[in-house]
């Protein structure tokens, strides 16, 4: 278990009228230990904060003065005004939703099994709310993101409520060895930007004159980004050959497996370079990276395979991505 865990020590120790020989009724001696870890979960525990402000006022102008001057400390400022919601509990639902998918129903059940009755309407207004507080922050990172030298991009399906078809979450995000060293506190942006579309207009509407790299998975409506440089994701081109792998069956080896091989050597380029500056990053992938690609290309291009097979597919896709 992670030492960086609180730990809490707990003794199992005998009794004193244990600690006596059961052959002689000596007193029995200490000559070690056992010791064992288990992991202990700690529900999440609600509570009231109850702020009282005392109010203080003069004695001698309320004597002498039409008007008495009371003075108490302001209230905290709280980001809904008025709300009984803490930062902490808006934070609890905004993560349960969206970093947990656990739908704001299944939270309104979890409240009331505590006893606390917190609508799903309010929750929905509370999240709508803190969206436009944070709508200031989402564009000025937005500034930043399109101000990156390299943006990478990927949209998924997503399911909701009262809409006549399927929606889509689009990402947006910088590497976290971003080239662009003009930002050094912003190294890693990730922006979400629902839309009830998988169309070209969504990425068109989001990176507007963005003329840097944009790397995907090779989506179609990419290409119509003409100020963009598309670039491919060896992720997913090594997902394709992996796919392929599967069906030349468990334990046997075959042409896939000459293309991961490839891959794989570019992969551990890349480990070593890990935190390297870009010039180095450059330097090395120039004189290591280089040639393998240089391989995998030649490779991929002589191959004599179905086109509609598992591997034909594979190179295909990893050829439409090639610069």
């Amino acid at each position: 278990l992670p030492k960086t865990l609180p730990r809490e020590v707990i003794e199992l120790d005998l009794d004193d009228d244990e600690k006596q020989c059961a052959c002689c009724q000596h007193s029995l001696h200490k000559i070690g230990e056992d010791r064992s870890e288990k992991l202990e979960f700690t529900p999440a525990v609600l509570k009231v904060l109850e702020y009282v402000r005392p109010k203080y006022a003069c004695r001698q102008c309320e004597q002498t003065e039409d008007k008495n001057h009371v003075v108490q400390k302001p209230a905290l400022q709280s980001i809904i005004p008025k709300s009984f919601a803490t930062e902490s509990l808006l934070a609890n639902i905004i993560l349960g939703k969206y970093q947990y998918a656990m739908p704001l129903y299944r939270q309104e059940s979890l409240f009331t099994q505590s006893g606390i009755e917190l609508s799903r309407t309010t929750m929905a207004r509370w999240i709508i709310q803190v969206s436009e507080k944070f709508a200031p922050l989402y564009a000025a990172l937005k500034v930043h993101l399109l101000e990156q030298v390299v943006v990478q991009a990927d949209e998924t399906p997503l399911n909701v409520l009262k809409e006549d078809k399927q929606c889509y979450m689009w990402l947006y995000c910088s590497g976290a060895d971003s080239p662009d060293t003009a930002l050094p506190n912003v190294r890693n942006i990730v922006l979400y930007d629902y839309q009830n579309s998988r169309a070209r207009s969504c990425p068109v509407a989001f990176l507007g004159d963005y003329d840097g790299y944009l790397q995907t998975d090779g989506y179609g409506v990419y290409d119509g980004l003409h100020l963009v440089t598309n670039v491919g994701c060896f992720a997913h081109a090594r997902r394709k050959f992996m796919e392929a792998k599967k069906l030349q069956g468990k334990g046997k080896s075959g042409k896939a497996d000459s293309a991961l091989a490839k891959i794989q050597k570019l992969y551990g380029i890349e480990s070593r370079l890990k935190g390297a500056c870009a010039e180095k990053r450059k330097a090395e992938r120039q004189e290591h990276a280089k040639p393998i690609l240089d391989e995998l290309y030649e490779w991929m291009t002589t191959q004599k395979v179905l086109e509609s097979s598992p591997l034909g597919k594979a190179i295909k896709y990893t050829l439409g991505q090639w610069p």
